[in-house]
């Protein structure tokens, strides 16, 4: 370890591991392992390269690690196929879940430290089916239409960008599961309309309630596309905040 000692990662092993019980996550000791050696890998570069602002141990552990966990039971329903980690930032979620998953992964971020360091993640992590992206969403998306039978994304902007973003990515069938805190009863009728243009049905729109002192949980929202509508370039026009058709020309 490079920040944790091993009295530390032995107690946030020892925690992760009664959360993921109380969770019924099917976690093993090494995946969990594998995590807390991910987490320790960030908070090391954190000291030159800005990738988390959480530097408590405790609550990296709950809101880094197992908020990304608790996620496992939603995607494992998913189809088959890749996941694709929007604004993945220092590798959250995407990197937990590719440990704990049999999926190839791609984590994308317009930061090209973050990419490098994420990089750097997976090859001392042995993630051999997964790679970090230095691209902006909607240029990737113009070469990567319908890839992905996951999509996750974290509270990378609100959610009727985040539903622009994620359709032309997803395979019809695919999930996009999106974390957030607690949006607005706006923002979730303006998501939840960007979503019916964009061919979304919402499956589940769900809170979790993290342990302790994390209590008030983060948002949980399942969308499965069923179609990638045309139309909706036209129609998203109220939008004025994104130009749609940038991510199917």
């Amino acid at each position: 370890m490079l920040v944790l000692t091993d009295q530390q990662a032995d107690e946030m092993l020892s925690r992760l591991t009664s959360y993921c019980k109380e969770y019924s996550l099917s976690v093993t000791d090494t995946e969990l392992r594998k995590c807390i050696q991910h987490l320790d890998l960030v908070l090391e570069t954190n000291k030159t390269t800005n990738l988390t602002r959480i530097l408590n141990i405790e609550d990296a552990a709950v809101l880094h690690i197992l908020d990304s966990l608790v996620l496992l039971p939603y995607i494992n329903k998913a189809p088959e196929g890749a996941l694709l980690d929007m604004g993945t930032g220092a590798g959250f979620p995407g990197i937990p879940l590719t440990i704990t998953m049999h999926r190839k992964a791609t984590y994308i971020d317009s930061v090209g430290k973050k990419v490098d360091a994420v990089n750097s993640f997976v090859d001392v992590l042995g993630l051999k089916h997964a790679h970090a992206v230095h691209d902006r969403l909607e240029e990737y998306a113009r070469s990567h239409k319908k890839q992905f039978s996951v999509v996750t994304a974290r509270a990378l902007a609100p959610l009727p960008i985040l539903v622009e973003y994620a359709a032309p990515f997803l395979k019809d069938g695919g999930l996009f599961v999106i974390t957030k805190g607690h949006p607005s009863d706006e923002e979730l009728a303006s998501g939840m309309s960007a979503a019916k243009i964009c061919g979304f049905t919402l499956l589940l729109n769900d809170a979790i309630d993290l342990p302790e002192a994390w209590a008030t949980g983060s948002s949980l929202f399942l969308k499965r596309v069923i179609r990638h509508p045309f139309h909706c370039l036209v129609q998203m026009a109220w939008q004025g905040r994104i130009r749609l058709p940038r991510c199917f020309t």
